[in-house]
C-alpha cells in the first residue's frame, strides 16, 4: 500500500515535470518579437507563464474545459517549479509570498472549475490569478527599483 502510493505520487510529479519541461521549448508571442537583449531565466519563465495565461483565455473563451484544466495544470506546475528553482530575494518578501499564495490559489480554483465545466466559476478564478500575476510583478519592479 504504502509502496503504491509512493509509486503513484512518483510517477504524477514526473509527468507533471515533463508537461512543464514541453512548456518551455514553446515559443510564445513574446518570442516574436524583434528583441536583441539576452534573456534571463526568469524571463523564459515569465513567457511560459503568459503564454499558459493566454491559452487559458483562449480555453474559457471556447468552452474548452480540457484545454483549461490541462493549461491550468501547466501553469500550477511552473509556478511549482519556479518557486523551488528561485534564488533571489525579493524586497518585500511576506508580499511576494501572499501573491504565490493567491496565485496557487487561483490556479487550483481554473483546475476545479474546469472539472466541473463551470465557467462563470472558471472566469472568476482567471481573474483573480491574473490579478496576482500584476500584484506580483508591481511587486518586483518596486524592488528593483529601488
Amino acid at each position: 500500500m504504502n509502496a503504491r502510493l509512493i509509486l503513484i505520487t512518483l510517477v504524477t510529479l514526473c509527468a507533471m515535470f515533463a508537461v512543464a519541461l514541453v512548456g518551455l521549448g514553446q515559443p510564445s508571442s513574446a518570442d516574436d518579437a524583434a528583441d536583441d537583449s539576452p534573456q534571463t531565466d526568469r524571463d523564459r519563465w515569465m513567457s511560459v507563464k503568459l503564454t499558459s495565461a493566454q491559452r487559458i483565455l483562449e480555453d474559457l473563451t471556447t468552452g474548452d474545459f480540457d484545454g483549461l484544466e490541462a493549461h491550468a495544470r501547466r501553469m500550477q506546475v511552473m509556478n511549482l517549479l519556479e518557486q523551488w528553482i528561485r534564488d533571489e530575494d525579493v524586497e518585500r518578501k511576506s508580499d511576494y509570498q501572499g501573491q504565490l499564495n493567491a496565485f496557487e490559489f487561483a490556479t487550483k480554483e481554473l483546475i476545479r472549475h474546469a472539472a466541473d465545466d463551470n465557467s462563470e466559476g472558471a472566469l472568476k478564478a482567471y481573474v483573480a490569478l491574473t490579478e496576482s500575476c500584476v500584484r506580483c510583478h508591481d511587486l518586483i519592479r518596486d524592488g528593483a527599483d529601488e
